[in-house]
């Protein structure tokens, strides 16, 4: 295990106390040896702080492991300091109300030193969804965004699936730090990085898939990108997805996908105009 290469599980937390224990401990239960937790509290204003402490006070002698509390700076602020203090080859972003499942770090491993020298940098996965008290509630996150795992076994399926909807929901993906070097580090301008990341790393080919549950993704009544949200919040929502798109046309290969970029970029900027009319009326 001592040849094994560091993976490193990075969490940003932010007002999750009722559920980073429930994280950290899901790491631990992987029985992969080589792994380092690194955890920024990026500016919670709940008992956080107090709950990863104590954490550690009880299991930080069983793992490696880096914390910083810090003033909120945002999501992508706070991943690309993760990353700079993470010195794992592989990193494993998990969200603090999100855990790790089935003991797959290993075979991830396995899986991305096997197929590296073919440019795939980045291993997708599937979760399932858990409520807010661990109870399992739906065999699939990607089936939150209507994801097709048929269009995952080509690059051409995982670009087109990336570009229109990524369903990429949950620590699902494990990701070789060079890929960074690529395709370059998280807008630190926007309030979300998945319309970035996964249409960027699909279009150079980096994207490889793995249909099999790595992850348990919590859906309750806190999320961002939660239907229960307001007009208000939907409408930055889709301002990040039309931003994320705009700025990664340059990168998708071909006439083809450079139009299908485009025309998704129509439909969010169609459904912001909608969304802005139904708050002026809602007013």
């Amino acid at each position: 295990m001592n040849n094994s290469p560091l993976v490193s599980v990075v969490i940003p937390c932010y007002n999750h106390e009722k559920y980073v224990a429930y994280t950290l401990s899901s790491i631990i239960d992987d029985t992969y040896l080589n792994k380092e937790i690194v955890i920024i509290n990026d500016g919670s204003t709940d008992n956080s702080d107090a709950v990863i402490k104590q954490w550690i006070a009880q299991y930080g002698n069983k793992v490696s492991i880096v914390y910083k509390s810090r003033e909120n700076r945002g999501i992508c602020k706070t991943l690309n300091e993760l990353l700079d203090i993470s010195k794992g080859k592989y990193v494993l972003l998990v969200a603090s109300d999100d855990a790790l499942y089935g003991n797959t770090i290993q075979q991830r491993v396995e899986i991305m030193e096997s197929n590296e020298k073919s440019g795939k940098l980045v291993l997708i996965g599937d979760a399932l969804v858990i409520d807010e008290n661990n109870n399992i509630s739906g065999p699939s996150s990607m089936a939150i965004n209507a994801g097709n795992k048929l269009k995952f076994k080509t690059d051409e399926g995982i670009l087109t699936e990336m570009i229109n909807r990524p369903s990429t929901v949950g620590p699902i993906s494990f990701i070789n730090r060079a890929i960074y070097d690529k395709i370059g580090y998280y807008p630190e301008d926007l309030s979300a990085e998945d319309w970035f990341f996964y249409p960027r790393a699909a279009a150079i080919n980096a994207i490889l898939f793995w249909d099999n549950i790595v992850a348990k993704y919590r859906v309750h009544s806190g999320n961002v990108s939660g239907h229960n949200i307001s007009i208000k919040q939907s409408i930055k929502n889709h301002n990040v997805v039309r931003i994320s798109i705009y700025r990664n046309i340059r990168w998708f290969p071909g006439l083809y996908f450079k139009l299908m970029g485009i025309k998704k970029l129509l439909k969010i900027q169609l459904i912001i105009l909608k969304l802005n009319l139904q708050k002026l009326i809602s007013h």
